[in-house]
């Protein structure tokens, strides 16, 4: 048996990152063993985040992933630095006591092949129950990346902590 992967599948400017945070936050305190990373934002978001950062749910440890490229700036601030130390964290998370990974998002750096992509592959091989979420319209490049087997959640708090828990009951 694989083990069970779930997308949350939203749409474009939906509140997905304190989605996650909240669903993370609600199985550490059910005393699940997370690794991976959510997203926190800072600033207005609606008119382009201030900040953006990464934290590691093993370690509590923040990763920022965007460049402050000035007023009137256009064009990508992700900071790739700082996402490929996030990554080298949910790597590291991998071979630690965890329950369950927690990828973000399957995004536009993991579309093309970068970003997280290669950490979420890496979970699902070694055998982890894996949670991400998929904007609507990545969503054929995500099944494209997943195959078939993977669950659909809905962008709602109490059918993903159902899924988590229904999934950490499973034999490995």
């Amino acid at each position: 048996m694989t083990a069970p992967l779930a997308a949350i599948v939203y749409s474009a400017g939906f509140a997905i990152d304190e989605l996650m945070a909240e669903v993370a936050d609600a199985l550490r305190r059910a005393g699940v063993r997370l690794g991976g990373v959510v997203q926190h934002n800072s600033g207005d978001c609606a008119s382009g985040c201030a900040s953006m950062a990464l934290e590691d749910l093993a370690s509590g440890r923040r990763f920022p992933i965007s460049e402050d490229r000035g007023a009137g700036s256009t064009g990508c601030r992700l900071d790739a630095a700082g996402l490929a130390a996030a990554g080298a964290a949910v790597s590291d998370a991998l071979s630690g006591p965890v329950d369950l990974v927690i990828v973000n998002k399957f995004g536009k750096q993991e579309v093309l092949g970068q970003g997280l992509r290669a950490e979420i592959a890496a979970g699902v091989l070694a055998g982890l129950p894996l949670l991400t979420a998929v904007r609507d319209d990545m969503l054929a490049a995500w099944s494209d990346f997943a195959g078939e087997d993977w669950q659909r959640l809905p962008s709602e708090p109490a059918a993903v902590t159902d899924w988590a828990t229904a999934a950490l009951r499973l034999p490995a």
